[in-house]
């Protein structure tokens, strides 16, 4: 067993000390079993290498995605896991380029841009699709109606599952993507990452793919240095994604791709554009354009930034978990007495999804915020506000 993956009782030790923020858990009912998943939100480097300083051996790299079946008497069924967390070239320590700049490249593929679609099952083999944090969600539905309708990619599906392994796949289509256009909803094969024997690898498409499905595209005969410079004149694609004969795997991304998100063209002294790449989590494409030397200035600013953002997250959940309590037992779950008693309490439509849609929450939660601070004025005021909030006031949130 691979030490380094996460457990479901290492996954609860995290929410516990996290106090469910950075790291967080969805529990869903499916066919009548039930599944937990783990997620992270808004996590650096740290928190990834050591989440648990008294656990050093805990390691936070798997926690998005990580899903945990069980079975109907409560026992747990199996554990399935997605990708691990990986980084941008100078990114963060173990990326930066005087230490990968010299190891030998296994392979290069294309990244896509799009939605990561991992397939797994529960006891009673009843497949189902997932993305990192949900089950019912458009994307995870758009991908089983895919996996239906294709018996070839159905029985390739079942045979590595059956084979155990996690098949996971970039669900592409002309309305699910970031900058990107495709013409047609697709699923393209990524690689797979073995559960049975708790070892945890992750076995790119090119290695193994005599499935006959349509996979990423790998390209060949060239140097990390050479690929950072092709970087600087492609176009109409994100990046690339370099594993290296140790395992570790890299992101590179073109200069195209930074410049349509407006990542070299827009003022990152912006709240408004700050806050809202955050909680997208594109920062970590943008501090890596930064020189952490000559842009100190902008380091400064955009932890401020962050700052506000967490502790304006921290006062939603624990005014919304407020809200969720007193409906379960002030109201003993009566809509109607909730609703007409609650309306007009700030987070009321948000305790509304969380109680309906627990999936949606956080979605929603970063929707709330991003057209709370899309005016330049209001994300300048909503981050004087909220980054001086001490933990003394956060404290008093809790009582």
């Amino acid at each position: 067993m691979n030490k380094d993956l996460i457990t479901y009782e290492d996954g609860l030790k995290l929410i516990k000390e996290y106090k469910d923020f950075n790291f967080s858990k969805s529990e869903f009912m499916l066919r009548g079993y039930r599944i937990v998943t783990f997620t992270y939100f808004l996590c650096d480097y740290n928190n990834f290498e050591n989440p648990l300083p008294n656990n050093p051996e805990i390691k936070g790299y798997d926690m998005r995605g990580a899903t945990f079946v069980f079975n109907k008497d409560g026992s747990l069924f199996e554990s399935f896991y997605m990708l691990s967390k990986f980084f941008n070239l100078n990114q963060v320590p173990s990326t930066q380029y005087d230490l990968v700049k010299n190891k030998k490249i296994r392979s290069i593929t294309e990244k896509e841009d799009g939605s990561l679609i991992a397939f797994m099952y529960l006891p009673d083999k009843t497949i189902f699709a997932k993305t990192i944090g949900g089950f019912n969600n458009e994307q995870s539905i758009a991908a089983m109606k895919i996996l239906n309708k294709n018996t070839h990619l159905f029985l390739t599906v079942s045979a590595l599952l059956y084979q155990g392994f996690v098949p996971m796949f970039e669900y592409v289509s002309f309305d699910n993507r970031i900058v990107l256009k495709y013409s047609k909803p697709e699923l393209r094969y990524i690689g797979c990452r073995e559960f049975l024997h708790k070892i945890g690898e992750f076995v790119p498409a090119y290695r193994e793919n005599n499935y006959k499905i349509l996979a990423t595209k790998r390209i060949e005969g060239f140097t990390l240095d050479e690929l950072i410079e092709k970087g600087k004149v492609e176009e109409n694609k994100e990046g690339w994604v370099v594993e290296f004969e140790d395992g570790q795997l890299i992101k590179i991304k073109v200069d195209w791709y930074f410049n349509m998100h407006g990542i070299r063209t827009v003022n990152i002294f912006r709240e408004d554009y700050v806050i809202r790449n955050y909680l997208e989590e594109k920062l970590d494409d943008i501090i890596c354009q930064l020189d952490p030397k000559e842009d100190k200035d902008a380091f400064k600013f955009v932890e401020r930034v962050k700052i506000a953002v967490e502790n304006k997250i921290k006062h939603i959940d624990f005014s919304t978990d407020k809200l969720v309590d007193n409906y379960i037992n002030l109201y003993d779950k009566d809509w109607i007495k909730y609703a007409t008693n609650e309306h007009k309490s700030a987070y009321f439509g948000l305790s509304k999804t969380k109680i309906e849609k627990p999936d949606e929450y956080l979605k929603r939660k970063i929707e709330y915020i991003i057209n709370s601070t899309k005016k330049l004025n209001k994300a300048k005021f909503f981050v004087d506000k909220w980054s001086k909030t001490t933990d003394k006031t956060i404290n008093k949130w809790k009582k």
